[in-house]
C-alpha cells in the first residue's frame, strides 16, 4: 500500500467514527450558530446542520495531515508520532489512554506558531465544535503514529485530499460556499491551485 493509501485508509476510519459520534450532538448549539450567522438559510435546518459537521469533520482531516506533516519535517515539535508520544511518556505518567491531551497541547503549539501561514491553518474556528476526544485521538495515533508523512509531496498531499473530499462529494455538499471558511479545509483546498506546501 502506497503512502496516499495508508493516509486515506487511516483517515477514512476516523471519519466514520467522527461523523457517527457527532451526527446528531450539539444541535441546539448549531441551530443557534445558524440562526445568528443567517448565513445559507435557504438549506433546510436538517441540511444545515449535516453540512455543518462534514465540514468540521473535514477541517479536523486537513488539521490532523498537515499537523503530522509539520511534525515529521521538524518543523514543530512531535506529539502525535510514536517518537513524540514516548517521549511524552517520560514526563507525564498517565498519558497513555490521554491522546486528546497531546493533541490539543500539538494544536496549541501550531495556533502560536512564529510561522503566520502555519497559524491561519490551525487558527481557531466554529468547526471546532466538536472535540477531537480521547477515542478520536486515539485512533489518530493508531493510524498515523507509525507513517512517515516526511516525504509527502505536494501531488500526494492533493491526492489524499480528493479521495477525502472527492469530486462527487464536492458536487453534492458544495463546503467551500457554505457558512464560514473553515482554516484548514481551505488551505488544503487551495493547494490544487498554490501547488507548494508552506
Amino acid at each position: 500500500m502506497n503512502l496516499v493509501e495508508k493516509i486515506y485508509e487511516g483517515i477514512k476510519e476516523f471519519i466514520d467514527v467522527f461523523i457517527t459520534k457527532y451526527e446528531y450532538e450539539n444541535r441546539g448549539i448549531i441551530k443557534k450558530i445558524r440562526i445568528d450567522s443567517r448565513l445559507n438559510l435557504n438549506i433546510d435546518e436538517e441540511m444545515w446542520s449535516k453540512l455543518f459537521l462534514y465540514k468540521s469533520c473535514y477541517n479536523y482531516c486537513a488539521k490532523i495531515i498537515m499537523l503530522r506533516y509539520l511534525e515529521d519535517n521538524k518543523l514543530t515539535y512531535v506529539k502525535m508520532n510514536k517518537s513524540g508520544f514516548n517521549k511524552w511518556k517520560e514526563f507525564v505518567k498517565n498519558i497513555s489512554e490521554r491522546f486528546s491531551l497531546l493533541y490539543d497541547v500539538a494544536i496549541m503549539d501550531l495556533q502560536e506558531d512564529k510561522n503566520n501561514t502555519i497559524r491561519n491553518i490551525f487558527k481557531s474556528s466554529d468547526y471546532d465544535l466538536f472535540r477531537i476526544d480521547d477515542e478520536l485521538a486515539g485512533l489518530l495515533y493508531k493510524n498515523f503514529s507509525g507513517i512517515d508523512f516526511s516525504n509527502l509531496e505536494v501531488k500526494e498531499l492533493i491526492s489524499v485530499f480528493r479521495k477525502i473530499y472527492s469530486l462527487e462529494k464536492r458536487e453534492d455538499l458544495n463546503l467551500e460556499k457554505f457558512y464560514k471558511r473553515a482554516p484548514a479545509f481551505f488551505y488544503l483546498l487551495r493547494l490544487e491551485e498554490n501547488k507548494r506546501i508552506l
